[in-house]
């Protein structure tokens, strides 16, 4: 029987999933979620406690990113993997990265808009981050180090269902979008439950009081009316409904029909949080997350509690063999064998056939060109493979020498530049000196003239329900609303517009209180530029 704990860490919390599996039978042995403060000594107590000191464990990488590469289709696989390596170098010269401080590990898909090219999904983390992740796990069974957006998939029965969209809302969300049974595109937020969890625990002072206080949060809905009156619905309502904006811009670019939004993570934990999507996406269906080999009849907690650790669960399964191996950086990678489930093979090798000795007849001869075509086009292919990779490494050459000339010639117009506008500071302040000029500054002219558009903006953006109480100009270009309401709903709203509406930048509130039935909040924010 095979076993396997998953663990997933972000910045807050640890996600553990201990699993078997024996045949074709998974089953959850134990899961839950921690809240740690010494990530080393909460680590060691899962262990402990789920009995894993000699079991495999798998865990997620960190602090990923994901670009993707347009290969050529007709490349050998060590020219593909030559010219990834080459378009990786030239991605991190572009953000100023030093490509030798990265792991990166690929897989391929068919390119749906051009035929004569695949797409890679290149996924990179940093040597240093992917060494302190595994550190705690040095002395134990380590198999698998993945990234969640990937491993996620491993929860869905794609057989049934193969165009989907996963949001898993953790400490930062990934959106995986799967077309025809395959990774296609994985967008990653800064927007999540670290937010939502920080504000509330900033009031609350505990991160495990803090993620209750989710757990006992409703949404309202149109099916389900008002919510139960919690004072954080402001602080979790922005966030979520920036994800799913996101998640609607994403579904707007997909061609595809996309048969259901799953969602997934500590968000789940919000009360109708599903239903509160599915009123964004009418015409799809918007579920939580549950993993498809779960059987309820045997299952001693509840499924939603199951689902919350939904994440360890899915790096479990790349443990006991599931997932995309390609994308373990526990091994040494390589990069992809497959396109979409479609083997990768180089040339064949060609064996000739033994033929008796005499005169040939008409069929071996026909085998005999057959042969001599096949090779000659091999040996075309194998040449133009060459060629190809040998203009990209040149192509790569010149254009980080021509990177290095432009950056040099920038760094000089750059001292040039500060020089001359040194000296035209000098001149215009002994300038204004000497004709006793004392103006406003630049900034205070622009910060009156903003402050009557702002004003009309927010007169017509205030919801109905929401009264001003008073509006200043408290600093520089920071601006405070102290608004009132009898629904906590409404002046989240009203935060939402403004940061939205682009009417504030860096939009924050105060935590509520009530006060002979209507609640006060103090929102801030900074004029936009």
């Amino acid at each position: 029987m095979q076993s396997c704990l998953g663990i997933y860490i972000d910045d807050l919390s640890i996600k553990y999933s201990k699993i078997s599996k024996e045949k074709d039978n998974i089953k959850i042995e134990s899961s839950g979620v921690k809240f740690y403060e010494n990530l080393d000594n909460s680590l060691n107590q899962i262990i402990q406690e789920t009995n894993s000191q000699r079991s495999p464990i798998a865990i997620n990488i960190s602090g990923e990113n994901y670009d993707y590469i347009d290969v050529f289709s007709l490349l050998s696989k060590n020219d593909i993997k030559k010219s990834i390596d080459i378009e990786f170098e030239m991605l991190c010269n572009e953000k100023g990265y030093e490509k030798n401080l990265f792991e990166h590990r690929y897989i391929l898909s068919v390119n749906r808009n051009n035929a004569d090219k695949m797409k890679a999904l290149n996924v990179s983390v940093m040597k240093a981050a992917l060494a302190e992740r595994v550190r705690p796990f040095e002395k134990l069974r380590l198999t698998s180090s993945t990234p969640i957006a990937t491993s996620i998939v491993n929860l869905l029965d794609l057989d049934s269902k193969p165009n989907v969209i996963v949001v898993n809302i953790e400490d930062v969300t990934t959106v995986t979008t799967v077309i025809n049974g395959v990774i296609d595109q994985i967008i990653k937020m800064n927007d999540g439950m670290n937010q939502i969890l920080s504000e509330i625990n900033a009031s609350e002072n505990s991160l495990s009081k803090s993620y209750e206080i989710c757990k006992n949060t409703t949404i309202s809905t149109q099916d389900t009316g008002m919510a139960d009156e919690n004072e954080y619905l402001d602080v979790i309502m922005p966030t979520l409904y920036k994800i799913v904006n996101e998640v609607k811009r994403i579904r707007d670019n997909i061609p595809e029909n996309i048969d259901y939004i799953y969602l997934t993570g500590s968000g789940i934990a919000i009360n109708n949080v599903d239903l509160y999507f599915q009123n964004y996406f009418e015409n799809i269906h918007c579920e939580m997350l549950r993993p498809s080999f779960l059987k309820t009849s045997s299952l001693k907690v509840s499924v939603k509690e199951l689902m919350e650790a939904n994440s360890a669960t899915a790096l479990a399964l790349e443990g006991i063999g599931e997932g995309i191996p390609e994308l373990n950086f526990k091994s040494n990678g390589g990069g992809s064998k497959s396109i979409g489930g479609l083997e990768i093979t180089g040339v064949p090798e060609i064996k000739l056939p033994e033929f008796n000795k005499g005169s040939l007849d008409s069929k071996e001869k026909l085998l005999i060109r057959v042969l001599c075509t096949v090779l000659i086009f091999a040996l075309g292919y194998s040449i133009l493979s060459f060629a190809v990779s040998n203009n990209l490494v040149k192509a790569s050459d010149n254009l980080s020498n021509e990177r290095k000339k432009i950056q040099t010639e920038t760094i000089e117009v750059s001292k040039d530049i500060g020089m001359l506008q040194n000296a035209a500071d000098i001149y215009t302040d002994r300038y204004n000196k000497m004709v006793g000029n004392d103006t406003e500054s630049d900034e205070d002219v622009i910060v009156k003239n903003a402050i009557p558009i702002f004003l009309q903006q927010v007169m017509y953006s205030v919801p109905e329900d929401v009264t001003l109480v008073s509006i200043e100009n408290v600093s520089g270009n920071t601006m405070s609303i102290v608004a009132k309401s009898k629904d906590y709903e409404q002046l989240g709203l009203f935060k939402v517009i403004l940061y939205t509406d682009g009417i504030l930048t860096d939009v924050t509130s105060t935590t509520s209180y009530k006060e002979n039935e209507e609640i006060y909040v103090t929102i801030k924010g900074d004029l936009p530029e």
